[in-house]
């Protein structure tokens, strides 16, 4: 492992606990997540970041900024929190029966499919929506789709392919193909070919010194199975070079084998088959939204918490027992399955990624 401090510093911690798996795992390609970020100023030279808190979790993203208005002068400004695009891409479902698990995420229904919300000064704000479904043509098409079908067809864009993945209703189809947005497939499935943009927005007055605003929603997480041969190399499904994307160094791959190796003989003795794989679950986040407040973050806390893992349609949760992830922030431990740490006029470079390994 890299040591704390570092541009990209590595961690894998692990808690006493082993992995427990649900049962032998299945090798599937896996994607990324749907990465969210924190909010939007329209660009401005007055508004300052003084501070910016920042806690990320299988389960939650929350932060909290410190903004301050040093013009002596009340100022109103559009602020904007934009959701994790809906891609066109995407297998139809996400978790359906086709398998698709590298995007853990329901067949999304409702526009704030994130539970996201934002409080000024503690008082909740009830933001205004834009809503905006892209064909590749560059047409806008969000208002003929809710006229069809509601939100839920308005979210529902990706690959489909029946009977693992609801059908369209042949009225649906016909007026979709009018709009030219929808592709047939091997004569079976389609594809709904749009790619939906959702954004919160609302003014908000900055009065002289410092306005507080907070935000929390319920990431997207990615999926992917991995583990540690005897060799000591790292297998992970998918294409992604998994290592490097999470700075697993030589010391966090012997703690993935030994977690495969105990998983394997646990599963073997419970029945479960010879499976030695790990879930991991993957959650990105956009730090390099547009910074247009004035100079950089004058100072910067991560908090990288693990915990329950939501399972998708289920109440049921694992549990996270290791987490990696590359950070320009110098981080260290300060409880279990928690790392903190401070960065002092921050200018982030790159976004984060983080690997939560479920027991």
């Amino acid at each position: 492992m890299q040591k704390p401090g570092t541009r990209r510093d590595a961690l894998l911690i692990t808690c006493g606990l082993m992995l427990a798996a649900a049962g032998p795992a299945r090798g599937n390609d896996s994607g990324s997540e749907l990465a969210g970020g924190g909010i939007v100023l329209v660009k401005n030279d007055v508004i300052a970041m003084q501070r910016e808190d920042l806690t990320l979790s299988p389960a939650e993203v929350r932060v909290r900024y410190e903004m301050r208005n040093d013009s002596g002068k009340p100022l109103t400004l559009r602020v904007a929190f934009p959701l994790p695009e809906v891609p066109a891409e995407s297998p139809g479902g996400r978790t359906t029966t086709t398998g698709g698990y590298n995007i853990l995420m329901a067949e999304p229904r409702q526009a704030n499919f994130l539970g996201f919300r934002v409080w000024a000064d503690q008082r909740e704000v009830m933001p205004e929506v834009e809503i905006r479904s892209t064909l590749p043509d560059g047409r806008n098409i969000a208002g003929q789709l809710q006229q069809i079908g509601g939100m839920a067809l308005v979210l529902r864009s990706g690959y489909f392919f029946p009977p693992d993945d609801a059908d369209l209703d042949a009225a649906t189809r016909r007026r979709l193909a009018e709009l030219g947005a929808i592709e047939t497939l091997d004569g079976r499935g389609y594809r709904l070919s749009w790619t939906t943009r959702i954004t919160f927005h609302w003014m908000q007055t900055f009065a002289p010194g410092i306005t507080v605003i907070e935000h929390s929603y319920r990431p997207i997480l990615g999926f992917r199975l991995v583990t540690v041969d005897k060799g000591g190399a790292l297998i992970a499904s998918g294409s992604e070079d998994t290592a490097s994307a999470f700075c697993i160094d030589a010391a966090g791959k012997r703690t993935l084998q030994k977690l495969s190796e105990r998983t394997l003989a646990r599963r073997q003795k419970e029945g479960g088959g010879v499976d030695p794989y790990l879930f991991a679950y993957t959650l990105g986040y956009v730090l390099q939204t547009a910074r247009n407040w004035r100079g950089p973050i004058g100072t910067f806390n991560l908090t990288v918490k693990g915990g329950p893992i939501p399972m998708v349609g289920s109440t049921d949760s694992r549990m996270t027992g290791a987490v990696s992830f590359c950070s320009e922030v110098p981080v260290k431990p300060a409880a279990a399955l928690r790392w903190e740490g401070t960065a002092d006029d921050f200018v982030p470079r790159q976004d984060l990624r983080l690997l939560f390994i479920a027991e």
